[in-house]
């Protein structure tokens, strides 16, 4: 028989909440559900008591230090009385439960179900951009306990490039311009770095889809899995770029949503003029994050990057950086 280390493990959800159950004052569980397989492996459950949401960490995604950042963030964020899906404690007072995966040790958090659903129109991009606004006030005055990577150069721009530079050994010329554009970039955020931009907690992940809307206009903020300190028109360029990333023709590029995203915010929190200058460096830099965290993911997610993949991305990537004189 062969042993084989795995990579990635997927728990048997009866008997994980069956676990759950006796750590957590959530009641008896009466149906969970598999969510999906992200950066983390997320679960749902109803209990005779309410719904929750756990997440389980992948092995070596994020260090203990790093989670527990983010659910004190989260739990300043609730007592703020800000609309977030916040962590629950066990009933003996701890935030995280250490899983035996044949791949190592991971995390699992349980935390508050987030009511409503994902709408993105001009209407719910407003009071999302001012929703973000009330949410980097409030972070302002966040007292960090944790250790926690920042949302840097080294984060936003190195660590992808290592990721993704050998699915690109045969495509020598988009490895050549993949380099030269984060030289670029890298450059300018290096400018950025004087202490003279706004800088603080981020959420890191502000693409519009990370926050449900309910019919009576309330919403709930949810996944700060990216969460860390870092450029503030970085997390705003986040929702700029999910909204142009799909698109290849500069013309294109101009957006309502984003339009009245930016005023709303701006309206509540005011963003200087060289802030405002960072965010179409930013949107590239995220593209090419992304593409670091798929090329880095495929251990898990299986190798999709191929060549279609790669002309889609770096044509958009080509023609942003053309169209803004990166």
């Amino acid at each position: 028989m062969l042993h084989i280390p795995a990579v990635h493990t997927v728990f048997h959800k009866e008997t994980l909440f069956e676990a759950m159950a006796l750590l957590y004052d959530i009641g008896t569980p009466l149906k969970s559900q598999f969510v999906s397989n992200g950066l983390n492996d997320t679960y749902s459950v109803d209990t005779n008591t309410g719904k929750f949401i756990l997440r389980i960490y992948k092995h070596l995604w994020r260090a203990e230090s790093d989670i527990r950042f983010e659910l004190d963030l989260l739990t300043y964020l609730k007592n703020c009385t800000l609309p977030v899906s916040y962590p629950i404690q066990r009933r003996d007072g701890e935030w995280l439960t250490e899983l035996d995966a044949p791949e190592g040790t991971r995390y699992a958090v349980l935390f508050s179900y987030a009511d409503g659903a994902g709408k993105l129109n001009v209407d719910t991009s407003q009071a999302y951009g001012s929703a973000i606004a009330q949410l980097h006030h409030a972070m302002d005055f966040y007292e960090q306990k944790h250790e926690r990577f920042e949302l840097d150069a080294a984060h936003l721009l190195d660590e992808p490039l290592r990721a993704m530079l050998p699915f690109l050994q045969h495509r020598p010329n988009d490895a050549a311009f993949v380099q030269e554009t984060a030289g670029r970039l890298k450059a300018r955020l290096a400018e950025a770095a004087n202490g003279a931009y706004d800088w603080g907690v981020c959420h890191g992940d502000l693409h519009g889809w990370n926050v449900f809307h309910s019919d009576d206009g309330s919403m709930t903020h949810f996944d700060f899995d990216c969460c860390g300190v870092g450029w503030r028109s970085y997390d705003l360029s986040v929702y700029l770029w999910d909204r142009v990333h799909g698109r290849s023709d500069s013309e294109s590029f101009e957006d309502e949503c984003w339009d009245a995203f930016l005023e709303a915010y701006t309206k509540e929190r005011s963003l200087s003029e060289q802030d405002l200058a960072m965010i179409p460096v930013f949107v590239a830099v995220r593209q090419l994050w992304l593409i670091g965290l798929h090329t880095g993911g495929s251990a898990v997610w299986g190798s999709w990057q191929d060549d279609g993949y790669f002309d889609g991305k770096l044509k958009f990537l080509a023609t942003w950086i053309k169209a803004h004189n990166l």
